[in-house]
């Protein structure tokens, strides 16, 4: 075999061999491709039009939370958050819960981009924050990190999704990309959020 061809060859293979070496430097442990169809008792997951996966998560009970793993695109069975460290994101109603933080142990850190999902493609230097205790404000929730992702009108009483993108260090040492796209269910009933996401 000719040089050139050893060199087209190498050029071919390289991506493929070397991934696994990529993924250890990083430090992340494996990324799974995204399940798709019913990945849960709660939650759908679909690819989406320009990119990624958006997962349906039925968050409509008052009390239960609803735990997702990004790593694997399922829906975790997680009887004691604190002491489970593979969910990344948690849903109840409009609540969204990282593990990190007063959430969990996990370590997960989230930034805030003011960009919309389709325009993100890294990992911003700083901004990251994790949940934390409920602060100075009209409520007694925690102050999660995802607190501010939809609008609310008194007027309608709808919320609206903002056009901004969350980006997820999970505690695996992975990153993700996440967006809110809808909160309501083609009947109109709320409780079920639309979630863009995609590795970065």
């Amino acid at each position: 075999m000719n040089l050139s061809r050893h060199l087209l060859l190498a050029t071919f293979l390289c991506p493929l061999a070397c991934a696994g070496d990529l993924d250890d430097e990083l430090g992340g442990d494996a990324v799974e491709p995204p399940a798709e169809g019913r990945v849960g008792p709660h939650t759908t997951s679909e690819p989406r039009d320009g990119g990624g996966q958006r997962s349906t998560v039925d968050a409509s009970d008052e009390v239960l939370w609803v735990y997702f793993d990004l790593e694997t695109g399922t829906e975790l069975d997680v009887e004691d958050p604190g002491e489970n460290l593979q969910w990344d994101l948690a849903f109840r109603r409009f609540h969204i819960a990282t593990n990190g933080g007063v959430s969990g142990n996990a370590g997960s850190e989230v930034a805030l981009l003011p960009d919309p999902f389709d325009d993100v493609s890294g990992i911003p230097d700083s901004g990251f924050v994790v949940d934390e205790a409920d602060g100075d404000d009209d409520n007694e929730d925690p102050d999660y990190a995802f607190r501010d992702w939809y609008d609310y009108s008194f007027m309608t009483h709808v919320l609206t999704p903002r056009s901004q993108t969350y980006v997820v260090l999970t505690g695996s040492g992975n990153a993700f990309k996440v967006a809110l796209e809808h909160y309501y269910d083609e009947a109109g009933t709320s409780g079920f959020p639309a979630v863009a996401w995609a590795a970065l």
